[in-house]
């Protein structure tokens, strides 16, 4: 049977890269448990081969809930992190300023179809702009989302 629609699977993560200083100071400030988390030094090992080492920076991140279907739905994404973060912008500018923190708000769409694109619109690239000093949209087109 013939599929009549792609299938779309969109996350987006809001970073915030901590160099030497204690992720944990991030969850206390912004009172937001993270999605994943670790501080520089932190061991590691890959999956892919034998290699351990130790991370280079600290990293604290959120992440919205992964969602799959034929629609590109950026906005309702954007509007989860709004909420989230509407009264924490002081805390994250201090992030940026005083503590020279890299915060990066990250798009990751996979897509059977690889002619897809998304349009944002001015009030959340005007959101973007005010949390992140960086943006970073990834799409990885696959035979098969899931």
């Amino acid at each position: 049977m013939e599929q009549k629609y792609f299938s779309n699977k969109i996350s987006i993560e809001f970073i915030i890269i901590t160099h030497d200083t204690d992720c944990h100071m991030i969850t206390n400030e912004l009172g937001i448990e993270p999605t994943r988390f670790f501080n520089k030094g932190d061991e590691f090992a890959s999956k892919h081969s034998l290699r351990v080492g130790n991370k280079p920076y600290g990293l604290w991140a959120k992440q919205s809930e992964s969602v799959i279907s034929e629609e590109i739905d950026v906005s309702s994404h954007i509007k989860y992190f709004e909420k989230l973060l509407e009264n924490k912008i002081e805390i994250i500018e201090k992030f940026k300023k005083h503590y020279q923190f890299e915060t990066v708000f990250s798009i990751d769409i996979e897509t059977e179809d690889a002619g897809i694109g998304i349009d944002l619109n001015d009030a959340e690239l005007a959101f973007i702009s005010k949390i992140a000093s960086r943006y970073s949209c990834t799409f990885i087109s696959k035979e098969t989302v899931g």
